[in-house]
């Protein structure tokens, strides 16, 4: 694990306040038991335990943009169902697009809640398909996540770049790719970028977000212009304890793994947002990326390719998208 120290937006963020907070709390170290896990046939089973289906979305109309309560660059046409790319089911896939911004940030994207209560354990599924020109430069949030938080704001701990969390307020995780300064072909090796409680302090003493991520020898680039299915787990831990957990797939293979995480300190943070879409910091290009067959449930979902599981579908009410 690694600091996140290079975002550029957060450099120039000043955002001090709250970077001593929980200092006095003895920290916990995520445990990377990917390889564990993959020789453990009975750990892997319990990981990939199906559950119920609580909301999927495969964006087959326009319609699609009614469910979630916020569409960042729906004005401007940036985000939209398109039936012209080729979907990795159905007709129609989510297209967003990150226009060049003459160096500056640029993006788009959706942001669903699924409600105040939240869940305990959340599997985030989502197809996902780079343009076979995509290329950020060095830096960019794409891919998607999940995000615990405190209380029935679905924009809570949103704009909290370079603050660590209290523990009760909330956490992030992201599952998308990074170059490493270029050593990698665009998009970049795919790895977890996290806040937590416990996360390190980076060295110009602000918490950017976390590596967590693969060995060098086990990362995987995704191709451009080719369809991956991406799932995402988290499980909170118990209040008092750090066994929480953190995984992810690719087409169905298992590659993250990490145990022993303390997400929370308050019983009500837990997870009850995803945010997906595109983000460049230093847009010198346009960029785009496709989303597809977004799914949440409380076990593990599978590529499409798997048995279906039941479908509950619990859209919270209230929220709608903002305009």
């Amino acid at each position: 694990m690694r600091p996140g120290s290079w975002l550029k937006d957060a450099l120039l963020a000043a955002l001090c306040a709250g970077c001593a907070q929980a200092q006095d709390l003895p920290l916990f170290a995520a445990v990377a038991a990917t390889q564990t896990t993959l020789a453990d046939a009975q750990e892997r089973a319990r990981l990939e335990t199906p559950g119920v289906v609580f909301f999927r979305d495969g964006f087959e109309s326009d319609s699609s943009l009614t469910r979630y309560f916020e569409i960042r660059g729906r004005n401007e046409g940036w985000v939209q169902v398109d039936h012209q790319a080729g979907a990795a089911a159905g007709s129609g896939a989510l297209r967003c697009f990150a226009p060049a911004s003459s160096g500056s940030s640029s993006g788009s994207g959706a942001s669903y809640w699924f409600g105040p209560e939240g869940k305990p354990v959340v599997y985030f599924r989502r197809y996902l398909k780079f343009a076979a020109d995509y290329d950020q430069g060095n830096l960019n949030h794409t891919g998607g996540g999940l995000a615990g938080v405190a209380g029935d704001n679905p924009w809570g701990g949103m704009g909290q770049a370079g603050i660590r969390p209290e523990g009760n307020d909330r956490f992030t995780c992201a599952f998308e790719p990074w170059r490493d300064w270029q050593r990698y072909p665009a998009p970049g090796y795919m790895y977890f970028y996290t806040y937590w409680v416990d996360m390190e302090v980076s060295s110009d003493g602000h918490y950017w977000g976390n590596f967590l991520e693969p060995p060098s020898d086990q990362r995987l680039v995704p191709q451009r212009d080719r369809w991956y299915c991406l799932e995402q787990m988290i499980r909170v831990n118990d209040l008092g304890q750090a066994n929480g957990e953190l995984a992810a797939w690719i087409d169905g293979q298992l590659y993250l793994h990490f145990t022993g995480i303390r997400w929370r300190l308050a019983e009500d943070v837990r997870p009850k947002r995803i945010d997906f879409g595109i983000y460049i910091h230093e847009a010198q290009r346009d960029n785009t990326v496709w989303y597809d067959e977004v799914a949440l449930s409380t076990g593990y979902i599978g590529p499409l390719a798997r048995p279906a599981t039941p479908v509950e579908e619990q859209s919270w009410g209230e929220a709608k998208t903002r305009r």
